[in-house]
Parts: C-alpha cells; sequence; structure tokens
C-alpha cells in the first residue's frame, strides 16, 4: 500500500495482514503496528481495531483498509489535540500548526478541529479572552497591540478587538490605567526621567498623548514625594 501511515492508495484490489505487534510509539492511546503482504506497514488505533477486529492471515480489500486507517487518524488527531488542549487553550490557527507539526493529515485535523468547535473544546474567543488576561497581568500594552498580537496567533481582527475590549472593561481599565501601570513598574527597578518613560511607553504602542500624559503624572508625584512640606 502507499503512504501506509495514512492510508491514501493501493496498488492492489485487496492486501494480507503479515504481522500485527503492539506501538511502542509515544503517542496517546495504544495502537497496533500492521505489517502487510505487500511489504507496506502502519499504525493503527487500538480502538479501531476493536471496533473492527483483524488477525494475520486476514485478507481485506482496500476499501476497508482505507476506511480503517481514516478512522485511526481521527482518533489520532483527535487524542493530541485534546492533549494539547488540556494544557492550556489554543486558537484554531495554534493548534493546527502544532498538528501539523507532528505530520498528521491535513483534512483529518480540519476535520476534528470542526468537531471541536462544535463541541466547544475549541474556541477561539475563550482562547483570545484567556491570552488578554494573561497578558494584562503581566505585560500591560496598549490594546492596539494586544489586537495585532491576537492575529498574529490567528485570530480575526474583530473578535481579538471584541476579548480586548470585554477583558479590559471587566478589569475595570482603559489604555491609560494600562500605560500607568506599566510605568509603575518600570520605575520601581529604577529611576526613569520623563522622556524615559514616554519613550517605553511608546515602544509598548501607548499613544504619544496617553505616555505623555503619564510621564507628567508621574513627574508630579516625584515632586510632590520630594517636597518637605508634604511629608
Amino acid at each position: 500500500m502507499d503512504n501506509p501511515e495514512h492510508g491514501r492508495s493501493s496498488s492492489s484490489p485487496s492486501v494480507k495482514v503479515q504481522e500485527l505487534a503492539k506501538s511502542r510509539r509515544r503517542r496517546p492511546g495504544q495502537e497496533i503496528h500492521v505489517v502487510l503482504s505487500d511489504a507496506s506497514s502502519f499504525f493503527v488505533s487500538m480502538r479501531v481495531w476493536e471496533e473492527s477486529p483483524f488477525h494475520e492471515g486476514d485478507e481485506l480489500p482496500v476499501a476497508v483498509w482505507q476506511s480503517i486507517l481514516d478512522r485511526s487518524a481521527i482518533v489520532q488527531v483527535r487524542g493530541q489535540a485534546i492533549s494539547l488542549l488540556a494544557r492550556s487553550e489554543h486558537s484554531r490557527f495554534l493548534l493546527t500548526q502544532k498538528l501539523l507539526q507532528r505530520d498528521l493529515p491535513v483534512d483529518i485535523i480540519r476535520s476534528v478541529l470542526d468537531d471541536l468547535e462544535r463541541d466547544g473544546a475549541l474556541s477561539d474567543r475563550r482562547y483570545a479572552e484567556s491570552w488578554v488576561r494573561s497578558r494584562l497581568s503581566g505585560h500591560p500594552e496598549d490594546p492596539r497591540h494586544m489586537v495585532a498580537r491576537l492575529r498574529e496567533r490567528g485570530i480575526a481582527g474583530d473578535l481579538a478587538a471584541a476579548a480586548v475590549e470585554s477583558v479590559m472593561r471587566d478589569d475595570g481599565t482603559d489604555e491609560a490605567g494600562l500605560a500607568r501601570e506599566y510605568a509603575e513598574r518600570l520605575t520601581r527597578r529604577r529611576a526613569l526621567s520623563g522622556e524615559q518613560i514616554v519613550d517605553k511607553l511608546v515602544r509598548r504602542g501607548f499613544s504619544h498623548r496617553v505616555a505623555r500624559s503619564v510621564a507628567a503624572d508621574a513627574a508630579s508625584d516625584d515632586s510632590a514625594s520630594d517636597d518637605p512640606g508634604l511629608r
């Protein structure tokens, strides 16, 4: 059989099973290593084999092998996708890229991810909101920058903007608030001039107007703290 890993074609109408053995590959779920009489070999999910068992010496039509291999690929892709999602939220784009790196068939990946989206296990909206929350807690930056970063991760522009707006609204913050928070983190580490604060905020995507306003507030706070009459 040609392309035995995913069973896309065969040069004969039927092929005999020559050898079966449990696989030792490090992949989710148990598998059986199948060797056929035409010297081709591939792996079949144990679950699929239990549903449609075959044994050494059995001769099966190519169409049956095609069905077995496609069903096995679905089990394999779904298992790996769920394993990745169990560790962290993923966008559909990022999850697709990771599965493609594991040399899994594109059409099966597309079908499985469609099912996971319908089931709610995979959600670009949920991923986007989770990413924004993480970003705000660790690396505050301008909302426009966050939208751009989400788009790089495969999130549609309108969905990215909605996620940023929703999370910021829930947190009760805005662009100026994020800029102040970031400036406070910077100045806790070391003293910075107003221009240095502006420069660093602009590099994080904040507008010059917001950056200068925050820098002016920081300078005013410093002056107040240095005034002996206010101590």
